[in-house]
């Protein structure tokens, strides 16, 4: 941790006498708390229901059953779309339904299992906030900062109105990155960087979006934070770090931006998720409901944060300058939200993929429960002198940021008791993915197939069918094509005997087999290209680097 001096001289932190139970144990157990106290709701009433909620599983469903037989990182959805399949599984961040099978496998039902996931999300998100927090704020400080983030309009929005899971869970990730980019700017030691490269590579693994909106952020936050001597080896340590950290996970972005042209997405529609009808302010009238609602939870944020105008204005330098990277990190955030940003998403078009400008709102929440815990003590302090009517003013626009999160964004939620929940797992299998993710030469209703291979004036048996394995038989007949009952896509490989069998797409993108007139035995599997043996040993060799650097050097040095 950094030095005492260099955090905020907040009221709070004054005295060299801590009382016994003033422990890192108890601030993080009173987190935790917090972090439970949000997700009660869910536990009480069901499990908040939004149209995300069902591609969620309709993805989570068929990744859990391909880890339960042995195959842990899969590469084909075989079931959606009625069994066309689709290549979603290369191009989603896994890192999320990981958590959810892993919970599965130990709660037996998926019921359970999601109520489990979103606690464990929820108590991470929040002791990443007071593991951020700690590096320049004493630690009852920080917890307010956790607090606060736990209960942000937005971040309680992202699950309880939107059911943005995998989002949800990379902003509980994303507080940690910024800590070890602290923590590595003040201290610099290889585990600072380990940390670090850890926690990017999980970002990564999480939510892309997030992930590129984060790395934006995460550039701004480390140039405004590196000060002093050493700046550029402070910033080689920071370039270690997140070179490692995309090792780690370039398993995911490698195989993601190979075939990303290969997904209808990589066209983009012009419909409304262009990026221009999606910033706060971009529109005020509540027939745009999503940019309205956001506009809301932007205010309600700015409220939460209502003593940061008192702490800006009436502290200290020292104290303001102890907290400047945070609140240029949280003017950033929000600036990119709204529409005067356009230029620069004009220029940085790889920023456009992230869809909605809104999502900065994740950011600027972070930043903004910073900002407020930083000021919540000189707001209370009595050499403050506000009179009672002005703090009274400062805590009840507090009150009435949390009050309205509770009242809109959790009461108004639809839940989804067990038994619909569990009838919903059910029903989902098998149904039509977003068109985002189908190949580029597929229809989004394709036809209609008696069996799972046809071919014309030929009898067929099918021997085998698994999610990325197939095997069948064709008697003798003219020679011909057999139509699959699975989109085409590159890798999959069709064989027989005589060798490789040729493959196309059909008008509407299902897989095409030539045969030749003799009866034959026709093996179809989805095989991954030589990048993928690549990646994955590049993810490898970064695990045991952050792990080496992870070993105290003692014991490096002795082995």
């Amino acid at each position: 941790m950094p030095s005492a001096d260099c955090k905020i001289p907040l009221p709070l932190a004054t005295g060299s006498h801590r009382p016994a139970f003033d422990t890192w144990q108890l601030r993080t157990a009173l987190v935790a708390a917090v972090c439970f106290a949000v997700i009660i709701p869910a536990i009480l009433w069901g499990i908040p229901s939004n149209l995300d909620l069902t591609n969620h599983f309709r993805f989570a469903i068929p990744f859990y059953d391909s880890i339960a037989v042995g195959d842990f990182y899969p590469g084909w959805l075989a079931e959606s779309n009625a069994g066309y399949g689709d290549p979603s599984f290369r191009f989603y961040p896994p890192a999320f339904y990981y958590l959810l099978a892993a919970s599965r496998f130990l709660i037996g039902n998926w019921y359970g299992a999601t109520l489990v996931t979103f606690v464990v999300v929820s108590i991470v998100g929040g002791l990443g906030m007071y593991f951020w927090a700690r590096s320049f704020m004493p630690a009852a400080t920080a917890s307010w900062a956790a607090a606060f983030y736990a209960l942000a309009p937005y971040h309680v929005n992202q699950l309880y109105q939107a059911a943005m899971l995998a989002e949800w869970a990379g902003s509980a990730v994303l507080p940690f990155v910024f800590g070890f980019v602290d923590r590595v700017c003040e201290r610099g030691k290889p585990r600072d960087i380990a940390g670090l490269a850890l926690t990017y590579g999980l970002l990564l693994f999480t939510h892309l979006p997030l992930a590129l909106i984060g790395s934006i952020a995460l550039l701004v936050y480390a140039l405004v934070r590196l000060e002093g001597p050493g700046k550029f080896l402070k910033l080689a340590k920071l370039a270690c770090g997140s070179v490692l950290g995309l090792s780690l996970s370039s398993v995911y972005w490698v195989t993601m931006f190979s075939e990303v042209s290969w997904i209808a997405g990589s066209r983009g529609d012009g419909s409304t998720n262009d990026v221009g009808y999606n910033f706060v302010l971009s529109s005020l009238s509540p027939d745009n409901l999503s940019v309205w609602w956001m506009n809301i939870l932007t205010l309600m944020t700015l409220l939460l944060c209502a003593p940061a105008i008192v702490f800006f204005f009436r502290v200290t330098a020292p104290s303001r300058r102890m907290v400047r990277p945070i609140i240029i990190l949280t003017a950033s955030a929000l600036f990119m939200a709204l529409p005067l940003s356009w230029p620069i998403w004009r220029v940085l078009r790889p920023l456009q993929e992230v869809q909605f400008p809104w999502r900065w709102l994740a950011v600027f929440s972070m930043g903004a429960s910073l900002v407020a815990a930083a000021a919540l003590p000189h707001v209370m302090d009595a050499a403050l002198k506000l009179d009672r009517a002005k703090r009274m003013l400062v805590f009840g626009a507090m009150v009435i940021s949390v009050a309205f999160t509770f009242s809109h964004s959790v009461r108004e939620a639809l839940y989804f008791s067990s038994t619909r929940f569990e009838s919903m797992v059910t029903d989902v299998r098998g149904t039509p993915s977003l068109s985002y993710w189908l190949p580029v030469w597929a229809h989004p209703n394709p036809r209609k197939m008696a069996g799972d291979v046809e071919v014309a004036g030929r009898e067929v048996t099918v021997t085998n069918w698994q999610p990325e394995h197939r095997s069948f038989s064709v008697a003798a007949g003219p020679a011909t094509e057999a139509r699959v009952k699975t989109f085409y896509y590159p890798h999959w490989v069709a064989k027989s005997n005589a060798g490789i069998l040729p493959t196309r797409p059909d008008t509407d993108g299902a897989l095409l087999i030539s045969l030749r007139p003799n009866a034959t035995s026709v093996n179809l599997d989805f095989r991954e290209p030589a990048k993928t043996k690549f990646s994955t040993t590049a993810s490898l060799s970064g695990l045991i680097i952050i792990g080496a650097l992870f070993v105290p050097f003692r014991w490096r040095r002795r082995v």
